[in-house]
């Protein structure tokens, strides 16, 4: 994970990459050596292919140490996105609580609507009512004035 590579000044003037080395000081490409020596046996490590072992100007590295510096790092963001994680789920759980609230308004909504197309049914049917009545009495009227 070698996104994570940032660097800090070391006492002799060379950066250190932090994490999984992709490039030396120099520009020239990091390779993974595998140590020969008495010390190290087998222990990997990074280095410039243009270095040596005795010039500290390029770049040397073990890769254990490089290892647990991209763990460290990866828990860093593993920590914020948890913490991101948590927000989002109680702007979520807000988020729900409202849309609750607003269907509960849309239902009562619904309800009125409801009742005042019952109340619009009922006032049509009156007013055909009060039109017959109306019909009805000038019909009368008219019956009056004729045979009156």
């Amino acid at each position: 994970m070698s996104s994570v590579n940032s660097s800090s000044g070391s006492r002799d003037g060379i950066t250190k990459q932090r994490g999984i080395p992709t490039r030396c000081n120099c520009g020239e490409a990091a390779a993974l050596f595998t140590s020969k020596t008495v010390k190290n046996p087998g222990r990997l490590f990074h280095s410039c292919p243009m270095g040596s072992e005795k010039d500290k100007t390029y770049l040397f590295k073990w890769t254990d140490r490089s290892v647990v510096e991209e763990i460290e790092d990866f828990q860093e963001l593993v920590d914020v996105l948890l913490i991101d994680n948590s927000q989002f789920q109680k702007t979520l759980t807000a988020c729900e609580t409202m849309l609750k609230r607003q269907e509960s308004r849309i239902e009562e909504m619904e309800d009125v609507i409801g009742r005042c197309e019952e109340k619009t049914i009922e006032c049509i049917r009156e007013l055909r009512f009060i039109k017959a009545l109306f019909v009805f009495c000038l019909v009368m009227f008219c019956m009056y004035l004729t045979y009156a």
